[in-house]
């Protein structure tokens, strides 16, 4: 993987109209460094090369056969790199119209051979980076795009017959494979084959086909890393490498993630599906300000962007900025995507939270009426609990504990408990609670387990390393809270049951918070004469 100094335009201005033999051979040696920068692949490197091609495709030559043959080669790469930045525009989800009409034009001065106009509708068939493009615009691509996939193979091997230079060859071919990757594949001429494996890089590639074989079904981050060591100004590998770092990182974070992303942004500030990720990666790590802004920004990129802002909803829930999250997640609500449902959900949890429970209500059957995720159940058993709406409470709220994480939803498992509970099902909405006691001790587990993973990682930023540990501790401070007070409910319902001997043991557990003394010396006074009727309660 070679890296060729960058080619000067005034170098170039120099030798163009020259006779000499010694001006002939410096415009070689200045083509023979374009095609380089076309293998190192790189954006900025095959700027530079469309640069040097189109200026020795405008300069003027006599009739002469072997200048004539010369043109028309350099027009050839002048295409093919056209093709090349246009495919990496669909990369970075940046608007390739304008490259793509710079191809069109130089069509009618390319040999018949090459079909141009074929090439151009298999790079038009290239779907662009999925994380900067709406769902609904993904969707209506793959429509349009629908008769060209069903004969795929048929272009596939026409690709692998054509003129173009062998490297540009490879990169079209893998970028329409891969972008239709998923698609049905024959086996035996009829029935759909089980997924390929994804492509190797083959020995001795440029970074150009290096690259792309390493983003195609997934990506490959050692070979991007090799790319970006051999080609520096690689940035758009950078934002590939994040992408894997960044979504499998979880709570502790990625010491390598940040700066990939800062990298990638940094050289292409208007690729949206590089803004959105770092926004992602800032809610992930609980730094809300900067990531809301990240959202902003791929906003303005791309309006109808539905996961930016339905992350930005969610950010300014946490940030407790209730009217500007309302505000949000109504933005999201008029666009009607797929996140409607959780665009209801988060605008009924603001609600809530300024106590509008008519409206909120009114928020939570909408997301209801669309999806039955746990989250939107959780939360309409919750206003519904609230509004005492018994019968369609304890259904949503089975409905989420019978979800397939419902065994880890405490808070769904606490409201269960205390619908039974108004129901006078005292037995019932004390093992309930007794369900959400454990689920809080074992989050509170899992909570000290990642602290502990950041508190050993070795790459992690202080500040960010510090932020996270922060907010993790408040979350089992505030686990570790609800669990005792789960503890004096279950006390509390046994005793009402006539099981004193189980209320002393969760009383002795819910005695460890002094927050509760009071209640609990309270209960422990009525314990002592034998189960009165009336015992005080505690509800969260």
């Amino acid at each position: 993987m070679s890296l060729l100094p960058t080619l000067t335009l005034g170098t170039l201005a120099f030798t163009l109209g020259c006779a000499s033999a010694r001006i002939n051979r410096e415009n070689a040696r200045v083509l023979a460094g374009a095609d380089a920068r076309v293998r190192d692949g790189c954006y900025d490197c095959l700027l530079e090369a469309q640069r040097v091609y189109a200026q020795l495709a405008d300069a003027k030559t006599t009739n002469n056969t072997r200048k004539a043959r010369t043109r028309d080669s350099v027009l050839v790469r002048l295409f093919e790199t056209e093709i090349l930045l246009a495919l990496r525009e669909k990369e970075l989800a940046l608007d390739s119209r304008a490259t793509l009409e710079r191809a069109r034009a130089l069509v009618p001065r390319l040999p018949a051979a090459i079909d141009a106009n074929r090439v151009l509708t298999i790079v038009d068939a290239v779907l662009p980076d999925p994380h900067g493009v709406p769902p609904r615009k993904m969707d209506a691509l793959r429509t349009k795009h629908r008769p060209l996939v069903r004969k795929i193979q048929d272009e596939l091997d026409w690709l692998a017959k054509t003129p173009l230079t062998p490297a540009v060859r490879d990169y079209v071919t893998l970028a329409l494979d891969c972008s239709h990757w998923t698609r049905p594949r024959p086996r035996g001429g009829t029935s759909p084959s089980t997924p390929r494996e994804r492509p190797q890089v083959p020995p001795g590639s440029p970074p150009l086909i290096a690259y792309r074989t390493a983003i195609c079904a997934g990506q490959d981050t050692t070979v991007l890393t090799r790319v970006r060591a051999a080609v520096p100004a690689f940035h758009e590998a950078a934002y590939y490498a994040a992408q894997l770092t960044a979504f499998t990182s979880g709570e502790t974070g990625d010491g390598e993630a940040p700066l990939l992303l800062e990298q990638a942004y940094r050289r292409f500030p208007r690729a949206p599906g590089i803004t959105f990720l770092s926004g992602w990666f800032n809610t992930a790590m609980s730094d809300c300000p900067p990531a809301i802004r990240y959202f902003d920004e791929t906003i303005a990129i791309e309006p109808e962007h539905e996961r930016a802002h339905l992350e930005r909803t969610v950010c300014l829930t946490q940030m407790h900025q209730d009217s500007a999250a309302i505000g949000s997640a109504t933005r999201l609500i008029a666009l009607d995507t797929r996140s409607t449902a959780q665009a209801y959900y988060w605008r009924a949890v603001n609600r809530v939270r300024r106590k509008e429970l008519p409206l909120a209500r009114s928020d939570i059957d909408e997301a209801k009426r669309r999806s039955k995720s746990d989250n939107i159940l959780t939360l309409a058993g919750i206003i519904e609990h609230d509004q005492d709406d018994l019968d369609i409470a304890e259904r949503d709220l089975r409905a989420a504990r019978a979800s397939w994480r419902g065994h880890k939803n405490c808070t769904a498992a606490w409201y269960l408990a205390s619908v039974l509970r108004k129901r006078q099902q005292w037995r019932e909405s004390a093992g309930n609670f007794e369900s959400s006691m454990a689920c809080y001790d074992t989050t509170v587990v899992e909570i000290g387990a990642d602290i502990a993973k950041i508190q050993a990682h070795p790459k992690m930023a202080a500040a960010l390393k510090t932020r996270r540990i922060e907010k993790l501790v408040a979350d089992s401070v505030d686990k570790r809270s609800r669990y005792y007070a789960a503890a004096f409910n279950g006390a509390n319902l046994n005793a009402r049951d006539g099981d004193f001997a189980r209320a002393e043991e969760l009383l002795a557990i819910a005695a460890r918070d002094p927050a509760l003394a009071d209640p609990v010396g309270m209960l422990r006074e009525e314990l002592k004469r034998a189960g009165p009727r009336t015992i005080p309660t505690k509800r969260r």
